[in-house]
């Protein structure tokens, strides 16, 4: 039977699947004596088979979105690696969601997991990350600490990927500048304007419409409105990309931090560092990021 820790405190919920990627399968909050999910819960079914995009959340490392033919070239080595998702040539969203993590510390508001990766044929780059998710009287952080453990720098980085519920008047917020245009793969293209931008400031009903689009110049927070709730959020660098996913005739959509474009591994010497994202961690040094969540009602 797959585990699932639960965390209680402060009229909050908290459920994680260590085993499956440290990924969230609940997130919810009580308001009189009812309980209200502020991620899309997970099913019974989907934590049993190991689904994770049935879950309410997960982390993607050492990459978000997809690498093109899970190839790309970095300091005279060419990395493969292969995807995971049968019918998809694109390796997606990095492999720390792939994998179990290991529970350091329990406690009733609080929960440390830890994931290391050792060096491979496939990713040669030695790391250690430690995630921690803390429920506090705002509502709920989660902290990841990742380092460098190998003898040469290494190409990293990393996003969030939260399922959010609709309902008849959900709307998002987010102020962001431009987006990236895509192929037909959803490879990026070119950066330029788009229409959503001044829509997403002023709070965009997100059933209008269906996108799978990357945003820059992001300010690191949104807003979501339900009928009778609401949840902020805020990230640190280096998720400095807004992704909006909300494909047509779901329950739920995706408004996501990430850390890098799609294929930004593969983009380093065609567009400038800025506009793609992705990092390189010297031996023994340490990144350190925070997603916070906070929940309200009216």
């Amino acid at each position: 039977m797959v585990k699932v820790v639960t965390l209680l405190a402060y009229g909050q919920l908290l459920q994680v699947v260590p085993e499956l990627g440290a990924a969230i399968s609940r997130y919810a909050v009580e308001c009189d004596n009812v309980w209200y999910d502020f991620l899309r819960p997970a099913t019974s079914q989907a934590i049993a088979q190991g689904d994770i995009s049935g879950m309410a959340s997960f982390l993607m490392a050492p990459w978000a979105g997809r690498i093109q033919n899970g190839r790309f070239d970095y300091h005279g080595k060419t990395i493969h690696y292969p995807s995971r998702i049968t019918g998809l040539a694109h390796s997606m969203h990095g492999f720390t969601r792939d994998m179990p993590w290991q529970i350091v510390e329990q406690t009733q508001d609080c929960l440390v997991l830890r994931f290391v990766h050792q060096a491979t044929e496939e990713w040669p780059f030695s790391f250690d990350m430690v995630q921690t998710y803390h429920l506090t009287e705002d509502g709920l952080s989660i902290d990841v600490e990742v380092q460098n453990t190998g003898l040469e720098v290494m190409p990293f980085s990393m996003g969030h990927h939260p399922f959010f519920p609709i309902d008849g008047e959900t709307t998002l917020y987010a102020h962001v500048q431009q987006a990236w245009f895509s192929d037909d793969e959803l490879m990026p293209t070119h950066l330029d304007n788009h229409p959503l931008v001044q829509r997403l400031a002023m709070g965009y009903p997100v059933q209008e419409g269906s996108w799978d689009t990357i945003f820059t110049g992001w300010d690191k927070s949104a807003t979501i409105e339900w009928s009778n709730r609401r949840l902020s959020y805020t990230v640190s660098t280096p998720m400095d990309f807004f992704v909006l996913y909300n494909p047509t005739g779901e329950t739920w959509f995706c408004a996501e931090p990430f850390g890098n474009i799609t294929d930004s591994f593969n983009l380093r010497e065609k567009f400038p560092r800025q506009n793609i994202g992705g990092l390189d961690i010297a031996t023994g040094n340490k990144l350190k990021t925070y997603f916070c969540l906070k929940p309200a009602f009216y």
